[in-house]
C-alpha cells in the first residue's frame, strides 16, 4: 500500500492530470496516482475522449479532499468537467451518511461541501463524439468484484444473451484484496471462458483515510458513479450497450438522523433514484447512449444469495464479499471476524449452502465470532452497519430452521427467535420476494423476472 501522508502537511490543494500510453495519471499536489486500462482497449480510445475522461477523473477521484483537510478551495489545472453538476449532487446527498460514520454532524458535514470553491484553468468543457456501430449481440460492462451482486449479474446476461464485459477495479486501499482476486480471476477465467479485465484505480488511495492518518468515509459514496465514467473507454471498446452495477434493493433505504437530515443508508450513489444520472453521465462522456442499470434492483441480499448459489452455483463458488482489509484476510479471502463476513455467513447457512465451497473455514456462529454480530444483538437503525437486522434476523431464523447451531445461534434463540417467528410470513414475502415497480430497457425485465420468479418460488 502506498505509504501514508501526514494531515499536517496539506495546507494547499493543487489538481493537475495527464494522458499516459496506458491510462491517466491524477497529480495531486506533485504526486502521482495513476489509472491504468488494459493497452489494447486504451490505446483504441480516441484521442480527444481520453482528455474530456482525465478533466472528469481529475475532479471525481479529489472533489472530498477539500473537506478532510478543512480546505475552502482545491485549484485543478484542468478543464471545468462535464461530471461536475452530476458530481456535486452525489457528494452532497452522500454528506449525511459519511457524517454518521465518522461520527460528526451532518449538517456541518452539508455545509463544508456547499462552501467549497472548486477553480479550474480553463471553464471550456470537453465533449466527445461517437460514430457507434452497433453490434448484433447486446454487451454488457459489469464492474466486476467476485460479489455476489456482479457474480448473478454475469450469470444472469449469459443466461439471456447479454454479453458480459467483466471489469475488476483494483483499489489501492484493500492490502489483500487483490492477492485473492488474482487467483481467483484465473480459476474463474478457466472455468467460465470470460475474461475479467484490470483497471488499477490509483486514485482510489485518496478516498481511504488511513493513507492521510485520518479515520472518515468521505469520498467513498462516489465510488459506483466513478465506476461508470471509468468504464466508458471498454464501452466504446466493446460497443457495450449497457453498464450493470449491483445495486440491490436495500440501497434504496432511507432514515432521517438525529439532525433531522434525509439520510441514504448505502450511500446516494447506489440509490434507485441515482442510477439513471449515472446512465446520463456516462451517455455524455461517450457521446452515445449507454444505459446503467441493475439487474439486483428489485431484490435484497438474501434473495439474491438464494440465486446465485441456487441457479449458478458455478458462479457463487468464486463469491469474495470480505473487503480484506486486515490482518486476519492474508491467507483466506474471508477474514471471519468482520460484520460483513458474518452477513454473508448467515444468509448462506440461511439455505445450507456450503460455506467451506466459498472459502469459509471456521463457523461464525461460535463463540470466538460473536463480535460480528454484536450489532444484531445490540441493534441501532442509526448506526452506520452493514445490512439490516430484519434480513440478517431472518437468515438467523432460516439456518435455526436447518439445525445450524453456535453461540450466537443460541443467543438468538433466546432473544430474538419468538419475534422472528410471528412475523416469518411477512418477512419472507419482503426480503425473499421480488420489489414491484422495477423496470428494465429493452424488454429485459420480463426474461429476469422469468428466473427471478422460478428461484423464488422455491423455498
Amino acid at each position: 500500500m502506498a505509504k501514508r501522508e501526514a494531515k499536517k502537511n496539506l495546507k494547499s490543494l493543487n489538481i493537475d492530470a495527464k494522458v499516459t500510453k496506458g491510462g491517466l495519471t491524477v497529480i495531486v499536489n506533485g504526486k502521482e496516482f495513476s489509472i491504468t486500462y488494459p493497452r489494447e482497449i486504451w490505446q483504441k480510445y480516441p484521442a480527444k475522449a481520453k482528455e474530456a475522461l482525465k478533466d472528469n477523473a481529475a475532479y471525481s477521484s479529489t472533489i472530498f479532499l477539500p473537506q478532510m483537510f478543512d480546505l475552502t478551495k482545491i485549484y485543478y489545472q484542468t478543464a471545468r468537467p462535464l461530471s461536475e453538476t452530476f458530481l456535486f449532487k452525489n457528494g452532497i446527498y452522500d454528506m449525511p451518511c459519511c457524517a454518521i460514520a465518522d461520527e460528526k454532524s451532518s449538517l456541518g458535514y452539508v455545509k463544508k461541501f456547499f462552501n467549497t470553491q472548486y477553480i479550474f484553468a480553463d471553464n471550456k468543457i470537453k465533449t466527445a463524439r461517437n460514430n457507434f456501430h452497433k453490434k448484433t449481440m447486446p454487451a454488457a460492462i459489469i464492474p466486476f468484484s467476485f460479489g455476489k451482486e456482479s457474480l448473478l449479474s454475469a450469470a444472469l446476461c449469459r443466461e439471456i444473451g447479454i454479453k458480459p464485459i467483466l471489469v475488476n477495479f483494483i483499489e489501492p486501499a484493500n492490502e489483500f484484496e487483490y492477492f485473492h482476486k488474482k487467483k481467483l480471476i484465473k480459476k474463474f477465467e478457466a472455468e467460465t471462458g470470460l475474461k475479467v479485465y484490470t483497471i488499477e484505480y490509483g486514485p482510489g488511495i485518496l478516498r481511504y483515510g488511513k493513507y492521510w492518518n485520518l479515520e472518515t468515509e468521505l469520498g467513498w459514496g462516489l465510488q459506483t458513479t466513478e465506476y461508470s465514467m471509468l468504464s466508458v473507454p471498454l464501452a466504446d471498446y466493446f460497443k457495450a450497450d449497457y453498464i450493470i452495477l449491483g445495486n440491490e434493493q436495500s440501497c434504496n433505504d432511507v432514515f432521517f438522523n438525529k439532525e433531522g437530515v434525509l439520510t441514504y443508508k448505502a450511500g446516494y450513489d447506489q440509490h434507485g433514484d441515482w442510477t439513471p444520472q449515472q446512465g446520463l453521465l456516462a451517455s455524455l462522456i461517450a457521446g452515445r447512449k449507454i444505459e446503467v442499470i441493475s439487474f439486483m434492483e428489485p431484490l435484497y441480499e438474501i434473495a439474491i444469495t438464494k440465486i446465485l448459489h441456487g441457479r449458478y452455483p458455478e458462479y457463487g463458488k468464486y463469491q469474495m464479499s470480505c473487503m480484506a482489509d486486515n490482518e486476519k484476510a492474508k491467507t483466506n479471502r474471508w477474514c471471519q471476524y468482520c460484520v460483513k463476513c458474518g452477513y454473508i455467513f448467515a444468509l448462506g447457512s440461511a439455505f445450507n449452502i456450503d460455506l467451506k465451497k466459498i472459502g469459509f473455514t471456521e463457523n461464525l456462529f461460535d463463540r470466538e465470532h460473536a463480535s460480528v454480530y454484536e450489532h444484531f444483538f445490540k441493534y441501532d437503525p442509526q448506526a452506520p452497519a452493514y445490512g439490516s437486522e430484519e434480513e440478517l434476523g431472518l437468515a438467523f431464523y432460516l439456518a435455526c430452521l436447518k439445525g445450524r447451531s453456535g453461540y450466537s445461534i443460541d443467543l438468538f434463540k433466546k432473544t430474538k427467535l419468538k419475534k422472528f417467528e410471528r412475523n416469518q410470513k411477512k418477512l419472507i414475502k419482503k426480503y425473499l420476494g421480488i420489489t414491484p415497480g422495477w423496470i428494465l430497457p429493452n424488454g429485459l425485465t420480463k426474461k429476469i423476472l422469468k428466473i427471478y420468479q422460478q428461484e423464488l418460488s422455491r423455498l
